[in-house]
């Protein structure tokens, strides 16, 4: 059967609305990350610049990424804990968040990706809050999203960003790259 080809497709009954069904052709055994050409973009979280760009451009990415995580993880073993954590976790943000992109590359995707799935998620018609930690506690973390009106997808949210983010994200990122699972 020949190739379908990948992107996205809006059909519409009438050109001058922008109501219709859209459909978004991803690659095959989508949500799963189980390709190593899949492996190495999610990685653009954790890495320096430096790290993503040889990992990327690497002839064998599988190789190159499996390095990178062992560099992290000191063991096999860990590295394989690591592996199966992380990517786990990209896989479902895929399966939860994809919208006009890939899951793990919307916002709810990143945050989900590097902290895991929250504690606490109260949800309106137009937003989602995220509580890692306990809810009404000083100490806990909340991240805010907003539903944005877009005409291919009901599932597109920004992440309300804020600089107190920043400290949490690089202590989140950090602990994924001292070769321990954020959560």
């Amino acid at each position: 059967s020949p190739s379908v080809p990948r992107g996205m497709f809006h059909f519409q009954s009438d050109s001058a609305t922008r109501t219709g069904l859209t459909l978004f052709v991803l690659y095959d055994d989508y949500p799963a990350v189980i390709y190593p050409a899949h492996l190495a973009a999610p990685l653009r979280y954790l890495t320096t610049r430096r790290e993503y760009e040889e990992i990327s451009s690497a002839q064998e990415v599988k190789p190159a990424v499996d390095r990178f995580w062992l560099s992290l993880a000191g063991s096999y073993e860990r590295g394989r804990e690591l592996i199966k954590k992380y990517y786990t976790r990209v896989q479902d943000a895929n399966r939860y968040f994809t919208s006009y992109a890939e899951g793990w590359q919307t916002d709810r995707g990143i945050i989900y990706v590097v902290f895991g799935a929250p504690n606490v998620i109260y949800k309106t018609s137009n937003s989602e809050s995220w509580i890692y930690g306990e809810s009404g506690s000083i100490t806990s973390l909340n991240f805010t999203f907003v539903r944005v009106e877009n005409p291919f997808t009901d599932n597109d949210y920004l992440l309300n960003r804020s600089p107190i983010y920043e400290n949490v994200w690089f202590h989140a990122v950090e602990a994924w790259r001292q070769g321990r699972i954020y959560e």
